[in-house]
């Protein structure tokens, strides 16, 4: 009962056009409170310098990172065309286009990652757990790590009791999807990686940390 089930949903989420896009980057604003566990770690890490972020959406993520850390530049890649439009716009009337650039492309597509360079930091929130190929997303973001640098995953996390609740959402249904800290370290496992962290962020997310001076 408490094994995996993949999102239902993903057609709808990744391709639904400029209108739905639009509609997610407005509810992304509105959410924004799902990043503090996020953001809290960041600020704990001090990683100043280049940023890459895998699955950027509407840039609601990247705007707050820049707005609080002068420091840092952002390359922002996404799957989608029309996110990216969104994204683009909502970074524009805010004035951070210089800091924010955006490139549409999958993390699976390892020739697109080596092309983006080297970063101090390569991150992806909610994400893990909607790639079709984790393992192969994972080493080619470790790949686009510098020296010294940090591949930091913060995602969703499953958890038993869900499965006595009778609600089926999109973000229940996610949470279904997410993976458990054992399954994480069974990717890391297969990719060589026995150098990391993971931690368990109550009630049900999880944070994941790569040092690429630890296993390189």
């Amino acid at each position: 009962m408490f094994k995996r089930i993949e999102e239902s949903h993903q057609e709808r989420t990744f391709g639904g056009g400029i209108d739905f896009s639009r509609q997610y980057g407005e509810i992304a604003k509105k959410r924004a409170v799902q990043y503090e566990g996020f953001l809290k770690e960041l600020n704990s890490l001090g990683i100043k310098g280049q940023y890459l972020e895998i699955g950027a959406g509407p840039a609601v993520l990247a705007v707050t990172i820049v707005q609080n850390y002068p420091d840092v530049q952002i390359t922002a890649v996404d799957l989608s065309q029309e996110n990216v439009s969104v994204a683009e716009k909502y970074v524009g009337s805010k004035g951070l286009q210089d800091r924010i650039q955006f490139v549409v492309g999958d993390g699976e597509d390892e020739d697109l990652i080596n092309t983006l360079g080297k970063f101090d930091l390569v991150y992806g929130t909610f994400t893990l757990h909607h790639w079709k190929d984790p393992r192969k997303v994972i080493r080619n973001l470790t790949h686009a790590v510098a020296d010294g640098g940090v591949l930091y995953l913060y995602d969703l996390r499953r958890v038993w009791w869900l499965y006595w609740v009778p609600i089926h959402s999109g973000f229940w249904d996610s949470i279904r999807a997410a993976y458990i800290p054992k399954e994480v370290r069974g990717m890391f496992h297969d990719l060589g990686v026995d150098q990391y962290e993971i931690k368990s962020v109550f009630p049900f997310m999880q944070s994941i940390i790569v040092r690429r001076d630890l296993h390189i």
